[in-house]
């Protein structure tokens, strides 16, 4: 019996079934034409012998390709490559199962921002609330829903914002998203028009300057360096559509925006017709009082209020919501009916229930506790370090402080990070507009390092000499 010409490799111990090896190759040889239409294929029997496998194998593999249409059985026993088949551009798929070559990590530790401390997630409680929303749901709760979310969760969160915020809006205004990613995304779609600019901080956050150059903004930046912005000096044109602020703790430096100067924003962008987009991305975590009431509790027509649970619980949950003025509500349901029709609802109906229940404010409390002390840490080992060498801005709030050194010009990689001694921690340049102000100050986030990773992180760098 001649050897069969189609040269299948068979890998028995590979994470891929043996019928589908056997059916790519022979498509990939049918597609490429090393395998030309009206070309007779071995019969199984023969090509189950020769690959030392089970017939069962061949006949699942023939099958395939005939349901696809790759072959056709002909008189008999005979079966044969299908006309039309051959396609000239194609590329044989690259195997999946083979581990691919990884390459060792640069770094030890890694002061990242945006990453609450995943181990403190509350698993056990979290599992509970998340079953019991599977089992309790009812029917209409298991179908599909309107894009603005989970009513129940829409209330306990209005509820839960003029508690904690002073936000005072319908349970309707609110939109639940896949986090604040697509809120802010969806919103900027919303906005665009062409030729339109967008007015951000700068510095401000590398994400949401990513998301408006995507949709297409012309970006606009005003300095946020410190201190209060030059309202007087505000870029605004008739190509503004929006402008977009961290006023309760800017990011990355940290700044708190006076009521003054939130006033005067709010009157220029209402005499130019522009939306103000307000991230309030980690207030929950302000150490120094109660979190800053936002612009939103100032003009609810005025402003998109955009908001998530990434840093209160996990970014792996997707669950963000946007405050919208009434005007904008409509349009923006339409865009998230059209994104991904709603957001998962079994998990709102357990968030909904976990901040109902209180646990939701139980967590913030002692996520707030533990993280007033990795701030302390932080600041008494880069102070003991560096001395009057360091200023340390945005140490008041949230999971990151920004670190400027004197007299040091740091020389940035392509990612705009500093790796020394394996320890890795981003620049602000990483999160600007305008490059080449920052190259002296770093971004040292914490939430997600222990206390002693902190301490062993600040002793590795060693003056950066």
């Amino acid at each position: 019996m001649p050897p069969s010409y189609l040269h299948i490799q068979i890998r028995k111990q590979a994470k891929t079934p043996l019928f589908r090896q056997v059916y790519e190759k022979i498509r990939d040889d049918i597609l490429t034409g090393s395998l030309s239409p009206g070309t007779l294929l071995p019969p199984t029997r023969r090509l189950a012998k020769e690959l030392q496998i089970s017939r069962n194998v061949i006949l699942e593999a023939y099958g395939q390709l005939h349901a696809e249409g790759y072959i056709e059985a002909g008189a008999g026993s005979h079966t044969r490559v299908a006309q039309d088949t051959h396609y000239r551009q194609y590329k044989k798929t690259p195997r999946t199962d083979l581990k691919p070559d990884l390459k060792p990590a640069r770094f030890d530790i890694a002061f990242q921002t945006g990453i609450p401390d995943l181990s403190l997630f509350p698993r056990a409680l979290w599992g509970k609330y998340l079953k019991a929303a599977a089992i309790e749901a009812r029917e209409d709760e298991l179908a599909y829903d309107t894009p603005s979310g989970h009513e129940g969760l829409r209330q306990v969160l209005a509820d839960y914002l003029y508690k904690s915020r002073g936000i005072s809006i319908p349970a309707d205004r609110i939109i639940i998203t896949s986090g604040a990613t697509q809120a802010l995304f969806l919103t900027a779609l919303m906005l665009y028009k062409d030729g339109c600019e967008a007015i951000i901080e700068d510095p401000g956050g590398f994400g949401v300057i990513e998301i408006l150059r995507t949709v297409g903004y012309r970006l606009c930046p005003m300095a946020a360096n410190g201190g209060d912005l030059d309202i007087s000096r505000l870029p605004l044109t008739s190509a503004t559509r929006m402008v977009y602020v961290t006023p309760s703790h800017q990011f990355p430096m940290g700044n708190i925006m006076p009521v003054a100067t939130r006033i005067s924003l709010l009157k220029c962008l209402h005499a130019k017709n522009a939306i103000l987009i307000e991230d309030d991305y980690d207030s929950e975590f302000r150490y120094d009082g109660a979190p800053i009431h936002p612009l939103k509790a100032l003009d609810p027509e005025q402003v998109v209020y955009v908001g998530s649970f990434s840093k209160v619980l996990s970014p792996a949950l997707r669950i963000g919501y946007a405050v919208l003025p009434e005007t904008l509500l409509e349009p923006f349901r339409r865009l998230k009916r059209f994104s991904d029709a709603q957001s998962p609802l079994i998990d709102q109906i357990a968030l909904k229930n976990f901040i109902r229940d209180g646990a939701f404010e139980k967590h913030v409390y002692k996520m707030k506790k533990r993280y007033e002390k990795k701030r302390n840490v932080l600041m008494d080992s880069l102070l003991g370090a560096f001395g009057s060498s360091v200023r340390i801005y945005g140490e008041a709030a949230g999971l990151h402080m920004v670190a400027e050194f004197k007299d040091i010009r740091f020389d940035l990689d392509s990612g705009f990070e500093v790796c020394h001694n394996r320890v890795l921690i981003p620049s602000v340049e990483k999160h600007t507009v305008q490059k080449g102000r920052h190259t002296h100050q770093l971004v040292f986030g914490y939430g997600n390092l222990s206390e002693d990773r902190i301490i062993r992180g600040i002793t590795a760098l060693n003056r950066f000499r």
